[in-house]
């Protein structure tokens, strides 16, 4: 794709799941190195060999897919994104524990 100027431009797409999207949010930072960083030290912290393995998948992600470049907008996007995730979450709860129960019981009785 090139861009108005007439020079090649890249789009990035990085697919993350909400386990890998839940540890950037936990673990990153605005500064790209430092986030991988973070998370190689938090492979070499962590004991189960599954979360480990997976783990190291995602900070090996972030460095081949991820770039200096755009890693600002994409962290602050994550946070943003998962931002609204956690208040949603949060709404859920509240709607579930204030949910009336009658339609549980008639569906007992029936």
């Amino acid at each position: 794709m090139k861009n108005a100027a007439g020079t090649a431009e890249t789009e990035v797409f990085m697919k993350l799941d909400i386990r890998e999207k839940k540890v950037l949010y936990v673990y990153g930072c605005p500064d790209y190195y430092n986030t991988v960083t973070r998370l190689k030290w938090l492979v070499s912290l962590t004991v189960d060999q599954e979360a480990k393995h997976w783990l190291l998948a995602l900070a090996r992600k972030m460095e081949t897919e991820g770039s200096e470049d755009w890693h600002s907008c994409f962290y602050h996007h994550l946070r943003m994104e998962m931002g609204g995730y956690f208040r949603a979450k949060r709404f859920m709860k509240a709607v579930e524990s204030s949910t009336n129960r009658e339609e549980d019981m008639y569906e007992e009785a029936v």
